[in-house]
């Protein structure tokens, strides 16, 4: 959320930002009435209050009463109908961002050598199915399609990405979390996850409940202090998460319907971290650089993409996403990103802290570690052999427990 005085004063920017981000900008106008009247009810209530104390006639202390009675049930509309529109602003992107449509995302950075196979290079489909780490069929039996089975040395692999990623990351700072997979419709929403349409909005909903199946840890890590004060002695605070995530991926009909691309169900190492305003854009560059290091651990090439302002979303501000090779696609596929969002969560979710005595709304920022799914393809794929097995990256095998996944005769 902006500070509605910010808004106020920079109109017309904060709507061309809007634009640029493609949310809708036709709702400003009543945003600002509904401020207005707002303020307008609370300055008269304030003065019937005051009028109320000096007021020693019973006859009027009553209509006064009356009055501040009708006068609080307006106000109670008006705020309602404003904080409405006010979650609908999203976060102006930052000024090293560039304005365009998601085709106009910049590769900042390639890394890594593209295989070279002396045969005809399988996909994690059937490299799964050699193996037997995946059952996509009975998942969807089970489940619907977009629910799969891992299973044998799969298991063993998505363990070892989790145990790799979290003891990195605790010799890095950051404090472990297995979180909820559930999280108040509030959290959700104080996070930024609306869509700019119903029809984009990608999480499930539990019929009877205020309660959303999460699409990240992101929710439950920053959920942690709604309404909270952090003390400023405790900043930054680095947090790790692991959770199921899921996805209803509404509107991808056709679009990688084979294997676990995009999937609805998936598990995630998640990093979320809670800073003062000036160290933001230095904590961006850590939480990139940790990503990075990563794929090259895994000796998995890939290329760092700087999303363009229609790629955004409403909370960040800027984001990079991590883009590893995928040797049957022939092409880059997205495995993490990560996204500075200033105080736009914070101030949704009023959590504060001091900082030089003054009160303020401490920034944040995530970054996915892994997402397991799109880990164990891109390793799979990449480190296949010609027979369908494959081996297990190197800084992997002591937690695997080998060096090759054969295929099953």
């Amino acid at each position: 959320m902006l500070d509605i005085k910010y808004i106020r004063e920079n109109v017309e920017f904060v709507k061309k930002a809007a634009k640029d981000k493609g949310f809708a900008t036709d709702f400003f106008d009543e945003l600002l009435e509904r401020d207005k009247q707002r303020r307008e009810l609370l300055s008269e209530l304030e003065s019937l209050n005051s009028e109320r104390k000096k007021n020693t006639d019973r006859e009027k202390g009553k209509e006064l009463k009356e009055a501040i009675k009708e006068k609080e049930e307006k106000l109670a509309l008006a705020l309602e109908e404003y904080k409405r529109l006010m979650l609908r602003v999203p976060n102006p992107a930052a000024a090293d961002v560039k304005a365009g449509t998601p085709d106009e995302n910049e590769v900042i950075k390639e890394v890594g050598k593209i295989p070279k196979f002396d045969f005809q290079a399988k996909d994690h489909v059937e490299i799964a199915e050699l193996t037997d780490t995946l059952d996509l069929e009975r998942g969807a039996k089970v489940a619907q399609s977009g629910f799969y089975y891992v299973k044998n040395e799969g298991v063993l692999l998505e363990q070892a990405l989790i145990n790799y990623a979290i003891g990195k990351l605790i010799k890095k700072g950051f404090t472990p979390f297995v979180t909820p997979n559930v999280a108040k419709e509030e959290n959700v929403v104080g996070c930024g996850y609306q869509a700019r349409s119903d029809k984009e909005r990608q999480i499930y909903h539990i019929e009877g409940e205020d309660l959303d199946l999460i699409g990240t840890a992101e929710i439950t890590l920053v959920g942690l202090h709604t309404n909270e004060a952090i003390d400023e002695k405790s900043l930054p605070l680095q947090y790790a998460g692991i959770s199921s995530c899921y996805r209803t991926e509404a509107g991808s009909y056709g679009k990688d319907v084979r294997g676990i691309i995009r999937v609805h169900e998936f598990r995630k190492v998640e990093m979320v971290v809670f800073c003062k305003p000036e160290e933001s854009d230095s904590w961006h560059d850590k939480l990139l650089g940790i990503e990075e290091e990563i794929w090259q651990d895994l000796k998995i090439p890939y290329q760092v993409i700087k999303m363009a302002t229609g790629d955004l979303g409403s909370a960040a501000v800027r984001k990079y996403d991590i883009e590893a090779w995928m040797p049957s696609q022939n092409k880059y596929r997205e495995v993490t990103s990560t996204s500075a969002t200033t105080d736009f969560q914070t101030r949704r979710l009023n959590i504060r802290t001091k900082v030089g005595g003054e009160s303020i709304y401490p920034y944040t920022l995530n970054g996915t570690v892994l997402a397991l799914g799109r880990a164990m393809i891109a390793i799979m794929e990449n480190y296949q052999r010609k027979d369908g097995s494959f081996e297990i990256p190197k800084v992997l095998r002591k937690l695997v427990g080998k060096k090759i996944v054969e295929i099953k005769k």
